[in-house]
């Protein structure tokens, strides 16, 4: 029997197999109060003391019951509970499982290093705001499930075992035992299996699928994922936006009783990170990044003049509150870290300009700062390199509002430049904007990709997928990837879309972080069952871990160094 079908039970009635691990113990003199839990109700046991001895249950034995339901004493009512004006004295029990010492302790506001907590996953998971947020990730499985099915798409599962292709981040290799030599990928994604079924002429498409991603890990990343893939023939971004936002409209009033409103708002890159400094907004915060330029163009001061005569400028905020110095100094520490010379301010106050800097400026430099109105102004002068800073500075002076702001950023650069290297800004599958001038001008065309944002976190990305072998081929070559490597790897992708292939768009949208976000978790490890550390480790079961010479010679492997297996 479950705790929670004691709201049924009739007071004074009987209560047999009762089932649950024992929270607490407390001594009342003749009297034993133990506070019992299952996985979602709690409700407290009386025993009496002469029959049975205090140490008989330790915290998280396993214990069944018979007894008798009752109301408790007014005065001893626990209003925090559902249960709390009942409990039940006991006359029979029976110890299922005992328990050892445990490594922590199982409330809410633990304090334990988050190795120990992963070690002990399955102890972590008996804790109340981590089964919620398990619960709370399994009902937003259920709310996707039930709005694709009336939007009439096919739930299709794409292979676990995929060929090595270059998709941004490193895959996870697996060798062929029956093959010698050659090697599976774990799937980055069922991008390409998503794109044959529109091929292959299944018109609607979901999965929520596993992806893997041999990458260095973040609080809102993991080496295994999981996302809501999704694609449409004859689709568009205006009809695969449509959907998402049904998605995400369900998804809040069944999982977390919100309504928000649709269609999103949209704003291009270029807006985006002109206003906010990324292509990620946080749009809970108001203040834009402003520009103060003008104020400058005859300034003396040396790094700002050198910006400026080389086509940059003056950017940055305003705030109403006057910077301690301490708050200035930590400014100046965080923007260092990111790549900064340093942080430029000035405090204005009491009709004066004061600062390290105030002492370089001219007259008319005063005067402007002045009118920008009591605070400080706190910028950073370069070109578009400052962006990224201007973005943390904004998160780190200003506070964000508690509501939610979803929107889609589009128009991006087709390619972007990492390294020296042009590599495509979202995947080489995506659609150019304009084929014409992308065959004419690759690097400076935008590229028919939206990214959907909630509150500073990209929730997902779409696209509208190329349908043409040509244009899919020429993508490929800006990459960089020769014939050959074209022929090997995408090939048989090419050959396929060579065959009456339908316009067609998508999007994939990481569950984990969307219920990270609405939870307002510190890690997306808090809403995945068992996840790994940072450094892609499982202290769990150990994994990854050394594989033994013979078993490797199966699959004709061998270490080139020796590997100390202690």
């Amino acid at each position: 029997m479950n705790i929670s079908e004691l709201k049924n039970k009739a007071t004074n009635s009987e209560v047999t197999n009762l089932m649950g691990w024992v929270s607490s113990v407390r001594d009342h003199g003749n009297l034993i109060f133990i506070e019992l839990r299952d996985t979602d109700s709690r409700i407290q046991l009386v025993l009496d003391a002469e029959k049975v001895e205090l140490d008989t249950f330790k915290s998280e034995y396993y214990i069944s019951i018979d007894g008798e339901f009752i109301k408790r004493d007014p005065a001893m009512i626990n209003k925090s509970q559902a249960l709390g004006e009942f409990e039940i004295n006991v006359k029979n029990f029976n110890i299922l499982s005992k328990s050892k010492t445990l490594p922590f302790q199982l409330d809410d506001s633990v304090d334990t290093e988050e190795n120990i907590r992963l070690q002990y996953r399955y102890l972590d998971l008996r804790r109340e705001d981590m089964k919620k947020n398990i619960i709370t990730r399994s009902e937003t499985f259920k709310s996707i499930r039930g709005t694709m099915n009336e939007l009439g798409f096919l739930e299709l599962d794409t292979p676990t075992l995929t060929k090595s292709t270059p998709e941004g981040a490193k895959d996870f290799l697996v060798p062929s035992r029956k093959q010698i030599g050659s090697f599976y990928a774990l799937p980055q994604s069922p991008q390409m299996y998503k794109q044959l079924f529109m091929v292959s002429g299944f018109d609607k498409y979901y999965q929520i699928a596993k992806c893997y991603r041999d990458e260095d890990s973040r609080k809102d990343r993991q080496p295994e994922f999981t996302q809501l893939d999704l694609e449409i023939s004859n689709g568009s971004p205006e009809i695969v936006k449509e959907v998402t936002e049904s998605i995400v409209k369900n998804l809040l009033s069944d999982v977390f009783e919100l309504e928000v409103e649709i269609p999103f708002i949209d704003m291009t890159y270029d807006e985006a990170i002109k206003t906010y400094g990324t292509d990620k907004p946080d749009l809970r915060i108001k203040n834009k990044i402003q520009d103060f330029t003008n104020i400058f163009k005859k300034t003396q001061i040396k790094f700002i003049k050198s910006a400026l005569e080389n086509n940059g400028f003056v950017k940055g905020f305003v705030t109403e509150d006057i910077l301690s110095r301490s708050q200035i100094d930590e400014l100046d520490e965080i923007v260092k870290e990111n790549g900064s010379s340093g942080l430029g301010w000035f405090k204005i106050e009491k009709n004066e300009v004061s600062g390290p800097l105030s002492k370089i400026i001219n007259d008319d430099e005063k005067n402007e700062i002045l009118q920008l109105g009591e605070g400080m102004l706190i910028f950073q002068s370069g070109t578009k390199e400052i962006y990224p800073i201007l973005d943390i500075l904004r998160r780190s002076i200003f506070k964000p509002d508690d509501t939610l702001n979803f929107l889609w950023i589009y128009d991006f650069p087709y390619f972007e430049t990492e390294d020296g290297e042009i590599q495509p800004s979202h995947h080489p599958f995506t659609s150019p904007k304009d084929v014409t001038s992308f065959v004419e001008d690759p690097t400076s065309s935008k590229a028919l990709h939206y990214d959907l944002v909630l509150n500073g976190s990209e929730l997902g990305s779409g696209s509208q997928r190329i349908n043409d072998p040509s244009i899919q081929t020429k993508v490929l070559e800006m990459w960089g990837l020769s014939d050959n490597d074209i022929k090997n790897r995408f090939g048989w992708f090419i050959e396929a879309l060579s065959y009456g292939t339908p316009q067609h768009a998508g999007i994939a949208l990481g569950i984990d972080r969307f219920v990270a976000v609405m939870l307002n978790t510190e890690s997306i490890r808090d809403v995945i069952p068992f996840p790994k550390t940072q450094s892609g480790l499982d202290p769990l079961t150990g994994a990854p871990s050394v594989i033994f010479e013979n078993e490797l010679t199966e699959y004709n492997l061998k270490y080139i160094e020796e590997i100390n297996e202690e």
